[in-house]
């Protein structure tokens, strides 16, 4: 398996001519969009290369469902490395519709335990947020995405990632 590039590969700015930036799609409900903005903005100082899906305004109404569609068919043909979904409602059928995809691997953020093992055993590289009504605070989201985005996938694991991949192609 090639070898994949993680977050820590980016942060130091002296190397931003040589590195290219994570590709991270992120999307959100109308209901999130403060939110997504915060997030958008921890991951640009994170020296992501942020793909905002939307929406682009606080009234604007986006079909969440063609967002999700567009990021998964981005990540599944690798424009995109990872996606981070924030959503007020929705969230479990979210998660249902980005796993039906080839290459997708989607988790909630239940919690820390849950991303980093679920990154080091299957190479999760969606990750879906339950907004929770926050709009100002998202440290602890950010936290989660952070684990999620520098937490590498552990090779030990191929069998089990190989197995994941069989069950897609049947």
């Amino acid at each position: 398996m090639a070898s994949q590039m993680h977050l820590q590969d980016f942060v130091n700015v002296d190397d931003r001519d040589t590195k290219k930036a994570l590709k991270v799609g992120i999307f959100s409900d109308k209901d999130s969009f403060f939110f997504k903005e915060k997030i958008g903005i921890f991951l640009d100082t994170q020296w992501t290369s942020l793909y905002d899906l939307g929406p682009s305004r606080v009234d604007q109404h986006k079909d969440i469902f063609k967002m999700a569609g567009k990021m998964a068919e981005a990540i599944s043909a690798g424009r995109l490395e990872y996606g981070i979904v924030l959503l007020n409602e929705n969230y479990e059928i979210m998660n249902v519709i980005f796993n039906k995809y080839k290459n997708i691997r989607a988790i909630f953020a239940v919690s820390e335990d849950y991303i980093i093992n679920s990154r080091k055993q299957f190479n999760a590289n969606v990750l879906i947020v339950k907004n929770n009504g926050i709009t100002i605070d998202t440290r602890g989201s950010e936290k989660e995405v952070k684990l999620f985005l520098t937490t590498e996938f552990d090779e030990e694991n191929c069998a089990l990632l190989k197995l994941v991949s069989d069950a897609e192609n049947k």
